[in-house]
């Protein structure tokens, strides 16, 4: 098959030689764009406040970009600084995202990063938010992969004999850079491991389970996290070690051993949390209605659409009080001058009630 080209929208056809929309830049705010709505629909479910989605989506996209880049950086460097390479050139060369060099667990630990801040802010539980995006996180994910394709990137290694060579299990590369064509005789057409497309069938699958049967059933706050953790880990730890453009640390592939470690923690978690459950006969950690830092009660003020706001303030309470004695001032003030009439009633059908036994 013939590759697509990178571009999805080329300026210079229609005079705009500044325009260029590429397929992985519009895949990733396409995947942005479905996070934030899956948000929005499970926010209103559990009752955060209405602004929440947003003020999040405002945090955790730019550090999610920023973290993301710089986890590229760090374990690229080589890429980026060059002897001879003036500093004004390197930093450039950094600031350039255009080229690529993102890195999904860059992404990830800025998101999260943002969302603990959030949290603390707000006085909100920070697992809790993590429950809320996490679907989203996969199914951006799953989409987003698409764009490593687009780029001819995120390959595996050649594939090995036998394998069906066949789109989309194996990808044709146009131009293979990586080691494992370096003693071959041409580094053009060679057909590899669709890496990115298994990791995007993975993420889907996950959203799938987190979305659409775990999402109402969970009974532990971080039950959505760490669902994620054990199934992204365990897919992870796998497909990272067919890649060629890994990105290493010594002789490691550094995503590979951090999802190994994730894998390993969540699972571990999950175990001894059982254990402590039983010993406690009690649920750890449960899921609960508001994430303000208190449990709901009566006072609680709900909106008509089932979106809570803010807890009352301290200014607030007083207020509130003071009109609550003074309708039961109103009330005692108004029970004297019924009494009169209710015995005049009473009297009244007692002389009816005598005149008509006469």
């Amino acid at each position: 098959m013939t590759n697509p080209s990178r571009i999805l929208i080329d300026g210079s056809k229609f005079g705009l030689d500044w325009l260029k929309i590429y397929w992985y830049g519009a895949l990733i705010v396409v995947g942005i764009i479905l996070a934030y709505v899956l948000c929005l629909v499970e926010a209103k479910r559990r009752k955060f406040h209405k602004d929440c989605v947003v003020d999040l989506c405002l945090i955790v996209v730019p550090l999610g970009v920023i973290f993301a880049r710089i986890y590229y950086i760090l374990f690229a460097l080589d890429y980026f600084v060059k002897p001879g390479m003036s500093f004004s050139k390197i930093l450039l060369g950094m600031l350039n995202i255009r080229d690529g060099g993102l890195a999904i667990y860059g992404a990830i630990i800025g998101g999260f990063l943002g969302i603990a801040l959030y949290a603390r802010h707000k006085k909100m539980h920070v697992v809790s938010l993590f429950d809320l995006v996490m679907p989203g996180v996969a199914l951006a994910q799953a989409i987003g992969r698409w764009g490593n394709f687009f780029n001819q990137e995120a390959y595996g290694r050649l594939i090995d004999k036998g394998f069906p060579p066949y789109f989309p299990l194996a990808v044709k590369i146009d131009e293979c850079t990586q080691s494992c064509c370096a003693n071959l005789p041409s580094n053009a057409g060679h057909i590899h491991y669709a890496t990115f497309f298994y990791e995007s069938v993975w993420c889907f699958i996950i959203f799938i389970v987190l979305w659409f049967f775990l999402r109402k059933r969970a009974k532990h706050r971080g039950d959505l996290l760490l669902a994620y953790l054990v199934m992204y880990g365990f897919e992870r730890t796998i497909v990272e070690g067919l890649r060629t453009d890994s990105l290493m640390l010594g002789r490691f592939r550094v995503s590979q051993v951090l999802s190994a470690a994730l894998f390993v923690f969540a699972v571990a978690f999950i175990i001894v949390r059982a254990i402590m459950e039983k010993k406690k006969g009690r649920i750890l950690m449960p899921v609960e209605e508001v994430y303000y830092g208190k449990k709901p009660d009566e006072t609680d003020k709900k909106k008509d659409d089932g979106w809570v706001d803010e807890p009352e303030t301290a200014a607030e309470e007083p207020e509130a009080e003071a009109e609550a004695e003074a309708e039961a001032e109103t009330e005692e003030e108004a029970k004297p001058e019924t009494e009169p009439e209710a015995e005049e009633d009473a009297a009244a059908k007692e002389d009816g009630g005598e005149n008509a036994e006469d």
